[in-house]
């Protein structure tokens, strides 16, 4: 299509494109050059094509002129992103594979005689099928992120996911809740309505008794009034006695009432007191998103067994094959029992939280912040401590109790210096007796953590009970003598822990 525009714009007698184009009487049009070069020869100023005469004096074609202009324009503009040769000013028609750059004819032969050499095009075609590969991954992530199956999207349905399983089981917590209090009202209301019914039934048993009896005496005085004469005034006081009625004296007391504080006094404390029974209070709660995806957990979050299909986890787990408690601890005492059940291999303690323990597995060792009791077989044990080494116990643990807590120095505080060290302690829950304790980092937060090995045997998170007292305002006298005794207790407890620590 450009040709053929080109050669209409094209001039008959030099072939190319218009140059001042003029038009002559017949209506052909000429660059004037040619025809001022055309009528310097021929004298009758005839049409370089018709033959016709032109006496008239020439007129600018003004149209095809701007035609022209604008088609040598376009022409210009398309030319412009053709690279020449720096050198030669030629056009750059090859490529040397040796020296990985355009080059062009001359290059060739002066240059790159003896270089490896291809045409500019297939070099083009080669490296463009180079970059589509190079862009692939582009394209794929792209693609992905658009259908919204990239770790970021995936990462976002999981949250939902999340939200959707919580909001679930909260709902389901709260209907036990609504259940537990709508059946505790029903029962108090019962309760309510039976004594109100005794009561009443009791007044109305007394009422239904003076009604018979005051009927009867009514009956009787009036069968007497019905007696003429000397008979009525023989009986007259006997019968104006039993004719007069004396209110008699009440036999019921406050007890005949509905004892108000029995249903009502501390009502919401004594339903919630009744509740603690019911909803169970766990020391610890593990934290899910630390758990590798064949690590099934509890909807409550307190049991975590090894399962035979994996958990859906957007996130892949490179770290430590562990599931930490959601809360750690950096001060104060703090005890948890874990019940291992059956289970013949597992691994429970206290560490410390870092992001290294995410992305690499690191081993379990008091110099990597890990303090641990690990169970093998079922009879072997081994301490994680600064001085571990495998032992035996007589009976098999079946719940094992880890223990956070201080232990006073007694000489420092013979000499009224405060002194302690944080320790960490695992008894057999059963019978209180220790099985191993050791010294750990004070003022570092320690999340509890456990390690189930063995299929169809979860570890459990024990409950525990919360005792609900209540505290009497005491005379600072009697304050200052229960403090007193909770000092003394302190201090053999503190000896009891120094003798352990000298024979261990």
């Amino acid at each position: 299509m450009a040709s053929s525009l080109e050669d209409d714009l094209s001039c008959s007698v030099c072939c190319e494109v218009y140059q001042d184009p003029q038009l002559l009487p017949c209506g052909h049009s000429f660059c004037c050059r040619c025809l001022e070069k055309h009528f310097a020869v021929n004298s009758a100023r005839t049409c370089p094509v018709c033959r016709r005469t032109s006496p008239q004096k020439l007129v600018a074609n003004l149209v095809l002129r701007n035609a022209c202009e604008s088609y040598l324009k376009e022409k210009e503009k398309k030319n412009d992103g053709e690279v020449k040769c720096s050198q030669h000013g030629e056009k750059l028609q090859l490529f040397c594979k040796t020296d990985e750059q355009a080059i062009c004819l001359e290059c060739r032969k002066q240059k790159h005689s003896s270089h490896r050499v291809q045409p500019l095009a297939h070099a083009v075609r080669q490296r463009k099928s180079r970059v589509k590969v190079a862009l692939r991954p582009a394209e794929k992530a792209l693609e992905a992120l658009r259908n919204g199956t990239t770790q970021n999207s995936q990462i976002t349905k999981y949250i939902e996911s999340q939200v959707q399983q919580a909001e679930r089981l909260i709902k389901k917590e709260f209907e036990r809740f609504h259940q537990f209090l709508h059946e505790e009202e029903e029962a108090r209301v019962t309760s309510l309505k039976k004594e109100a019914k005794r009561k009443r039934d009791r007044v109305q048993e007394r009422i239904d008794r003076e009604i018979l009896s005051l009927s009867e005496r009514v009956k009787e005085v009036e069968e007497e009034m019905e007696d003429d004469g000397a008979t009525f005034l023989q009986n007259f006081d006997s019968v104006l006695q039993r004719a007069e009625y004396t209110e008699p004296d009440s036999t019921f007391g406050s007890e005949s009432l509905i004892d108000m504080p029995e249903h009502v006094g501390n009502l919401g404390y004594r339903v919630w007191k009744k509740m603690k029974d019911i909803f169970r209070y766990y020391p610890v709660v593990l934290d899910p998103n630390t758990a590798p995806a064949d690590f099934s957990i509890s909807n409550d979050l307190v049991c975590v067994g090894k399962s035979s299909r994996d958990r859906p986890i957007p996130v892949p787990h490179q770290g430590n094959r562990i599931v930490l408690g959601s809360e750690g601890y950096t001060d104060g005492i703090h005890c948890w029992d874990i019940e291992v059940g059956g289970s013949k291999h597992w691994t429970i303690g206290v560490c410390q939280r870092s992001a290294q323990m995410y992305h690499s597995v690191q081993p379990l060792s008091p110099e990597n912040g890990f303090w641990a009791l690990m169970c093998r077989n079922g009879n072997s044990y081994k301490f994680l401590a600064s001085k571990s080494g495998c032992f035996r116990l007589k009976k098999k643990l079946r719940m094992v109790r880890v223990q956070l807590a201080w232990q006073y120095c007694l000489d420092c505080l013979s000499k009224n210096i405060c002194s302690r060290r944080r320790t960490l302690g695992f008894l057999d829950a059963d019978d209180g007796s220790m099985i191993a304790f050791t010294g750990v980092p004070p003022g570092v937060a320690l999340f509890p953590f456990l390690i189930p090995e063995e299929r169809f045997a979860p570890l459990h998170i024990a409950p525990v009970d919360i005792p609900l007292t209540v505290e009497q305002i005491l005379p600072f006298e009697e304050n200052k003598t229960k403090y007193t005794v909770y000092a003394i207790v302190l201090v053999i407890v503190s000896f009891i822990l120094g003798m352990l620590m000298r024979n261990e």
